[in-house]
């Protein structure tokens, strides 16, 4: 089992009492951060501490993303869609090669991840040998940084768009900058690149990294229409942030994944204004906001907290069996194009 992950008698209980009644019986993941360790072992450890996201996890080969599922949805018919780990010390050429060998025997789908300097036919090539679905790149990849406050064509040039474009695959995209979804730069590049490839299926992460509600609703005001764009649900556990989504947003477009490995620590997020902050009982060096235990020794699994906000929102909007289907499997079937 994955050195990350550890599922308890409260996290059982939890999973009963809250998902196993109302979860779909097929669950398609697509936000899953796969490799193995070769693929990560010259990142120095200085680097994995400075981000919370670095340090809650950076290790799952395939074996251990299913083992994990299937501790996590038991009763679910579980699929991952899947990238590496997208940090520029990583070896991503051979993270590249795992995902496809892993996708060529019918194990998972996969995004290939990109650097932006790359010679384009040799990304070209990859994409198409490897059957890939797309591209998975990242700010990090310029700046080491994933929220810089650079352009999304500084990590992800035309040249790769092109690519993209040629070929109708997908892009599961991270925003750059402080704004998020609601930064105005943003928001005009995304209408450029919706306008300029209009055969590139755009999934944007985290909902636009929308922890709090604010940069959804501005960004969704500011987008006009969101139509062209896919929303996927990693590491969102708002309650607020899905009343908006499954109020503003078309119900095809919402799509649910877990942001494995990183998230299999227990807590959640709290978020006053603009600022959202991780508390969690595990001994994290960001963990510097601590509860008192009795409190923390409630916490869940956030894979599970953002599961039930899911759940939750779609029942508050009244939205039946079916819109439920679509946002766990459906919806990012037709966006990869996986039969």
């Amino acid at each position: 089992m994955n050195p990350y992950f550890h599922r308890n008698g409260r996290d059982r209980a939890f999973y009963r009492e809250h998902l196993a009644p109302r979860l779909p019986k097929r669950i398609l993941d697509a936000h899953v951060h796969v490799n193995l360790p070769e693929h990560v072992a010259m990142v120095p450890e200085e680097r994995w501490r400075s981000d919370w996201a670095l340090e809650a996890g950076h290790l799952l080969p395939v074996p251990d993303a299913y083992d994990c599922a299937r501790e996590l949805f038991p009763d679910a018919d579980y699929f991952i869609n899947a990238f590496p780990w997208p940090i520029r010390e990583a070896d991503l050429r051979a993270n590249n090669g795992y995902l496809a060998a892993m996708q060529a025997e019918g194990r998972i789908s996969a995004l290939m991840c990109v650097k932006p300097d790359w010679d384009p036919e040799e990304v070209e090539r990859t994409l198409l040998d490897g059957g890939f679905r797309g591209f998975k790149p990242y700010p990090d990849m310029v700046s080491g940084s994933k929220g810089a406050d650079m352009s999304i064509f500084d990590f992800m040039p035309g040249a790769q768009w092109d690519i993209l474009e040629k070929h109708g695959k997908a892009i599961m995209l991270h925003l750059p900058r402080k704004g998020r979804l609601s930064d105005d730069d943003n928001v005009r590049e995304l209408k450029e690149i919706r306008d300029a490839y209009p055969s590139v299926t755009i999934i944007i992460a985290h909902f636009g990294r929308s922890f709090c509600p604010c940069f959804l609703r501005e960004g969704i005001d500011k987008l006009g229409n969101a139509d062209g764009f896919y929303f996927d649900s990693s590491a969102v556990t708002n309650p607020e942030v899905y009343d908006i989504a499954f109020g503003e947003l078309s119900s095809e477009r919402i799509i649910f994944g877990t942001d494995m490995p990183i998230t299999f620590w227990h807590g959640k997020q709290a978020c006053e204004g603009r600022t959202y902050a991780n508390v969690t009982s595990e001994d994290y060096s960001w963990n510097t906001n601590r509860r008192p235990p009795e409190e923390e020794a409630l916490y869940t699994i956030f894979i599970y907290e953002e599961a039930r906000a899911v759940l939750d929102a779609l029942e508050r909007n009244g939205l039946g069996t079916d819109i439920k289907e679509r946002v766990f499997d459906l919806n990012a079937r037709r966006a990869l194009k996986i039969e």
